[in-house]
């Protein structure tokens, strides 16, 4: 009996060592075996050209899935940096904020803007090139004064010829401002009228050097050459225009915005009435740039076309963030007064501020 015992111990401890044997020779468990070790076409392509030794290493390849949302969204930023800023995206840069009544601004082909501030008597320069701003002028009736300048052409950037409406005359200048003339009544020329006051509230000059001057002391139209002496002399009243907002000329077409009825009247260079064009609402100030008319609305700068009045594409929308900083509506403390392009960049004048906003090619 005691030897049949010790001889089944004996078989039970030989079991044991057996078995510990095979899971010390074995690196996986029997319940964790992976799938290919039983079916070796079940391996991924990586493992089954790998050779014995190499099973011994652990294996731990990474999915193509997840790899492949990682290097998109690393290549984002680049791309994003590639595209070129879109009309919502531009935002508003401002250049100067230290006027006091700025009303009216003028571009030079060179890029020098010229800017009348009614309020300070002033005059302001700022070059874009050089990003530099200047000022000309202060309070009284000499020729380096002005009594309330509110409007300004700067031509071609040779002469500049600003409505100096509180000492009743208009003011030339060349581009260092050296005082070249002043006009201070209208000279009769020829069989034109006779010589009498005038109160500029609007100046404007075309390529031929005409220069139109808007009475608002008669509500009248001064057509003039460049000697000043009068050509034509249009009552406005005639013509059911009630309010001369802005003056502007395309293919020698002189062009009286009157906003109050958001209409754009035309004159032939001889003075003769070519009718309105009826503008779209909201419509604030219109100007001339490349043989284009262009209008200010509270949201952007568009084309406007010069047959029908209909409204063309939009040079720039303003972004949302714009409403913020400046109100080109009328209805903030800074609205804007004024606006112009040059470049690639929309300006907008306002009472206090000078501001450029892109709009790419």
């Amino acid at each position: 009996m005691a030897y049949t015992s010790i001889r089944l111990l004996l078989r039970v401890r030989c079991m044991i060592l057996l078995l510990l044997v095979i899971v010390v020779s074995n690196p996986y468990p029997m319940h964790s075996q992976p799938a290919y070790t039983q079916n070796p076409d079940a391996r991924p392509p990586h493992a089954q050209t790998a050779s014995t030794s190499a099973l011994a290493e652990p294996i731990n390849p990474k999915p193509q899935y997840i790899e492949q949302p990682q290097r998109l969204l690393e290549a984002q930023p680049q791309n994003l940096s590639q595209i070129q800023p879109t009309l919502q995206q531009a935002t508003p840069d401002t250049l100067y904020n230290q006027f006091l009544d700025a009303v009216s601004l003028s571009i030079t082909p060179l890029g020098t803007i010229y800017i009348a501030d009614k309020l300070a008597a002033k005059i302001y320069t700022y070059s874009i090139p050089n990003q530099k701003i200047r000022s000309y002028g202060n309070t009284g009736s000499g020729e380096d004064q002005f009594g309330s300048p509110v409007h300004l052409d700067a031509t071609n950037g040779l002469k500049i010829y600003i409505a100096d409406r509180g000492n009743r005359r208009i003011v030339l200048y060349d581009r260092d401002f050296q005082p070249l003339s002043t006009i201070e009544r209208m000279q009769p020329s020829g069989t034109g009228p006779i010589s009498q006051t005038i109160r500029p509230a609007l100046v404007h000059v075309l390529p031929t050097g005409e220069l139109y001057i808007y009475n608002d002391l008669t509500h009248e139209l001064i057509q003039m050459n460049d000697r000043g002496q009068t050509l034509a002399l249009l009552d406005l009243k005639r013509y059911d225009i009630r309010d001369v907002t802005t003056l502007s000329s395309i293919t020698g077409e002189m062009m009286l915005f009157d906003r109050s009825q958001q209409r754009i009247h035309r004159f032939n260079p001889d003075g003769i009435y070519l009718g309105f064009l009826q503008t779209p609402e909201q419509i604030l100030s219109i100007r001339s740039s490349q043989n284009r008319l262009l209008i200010l609305r509270p949201d952007g700068v568009f084309e406007l076309s010069t047959t029908q009045g209909h409204l063309g594409k939009a040079i720039v929308r303003f972004p949302p963030t714009i409403s913020q900083r400046v109100r080109v509506d009328g209805s903030a403390p800074w609205a804007v007064t004024d606006f112009g392009l040059f470049g690639t960049d929309v300006y907008l004048l306002t009472s206090n501020s000078l501001v450029r906003i892109p709009y790419g090619n």
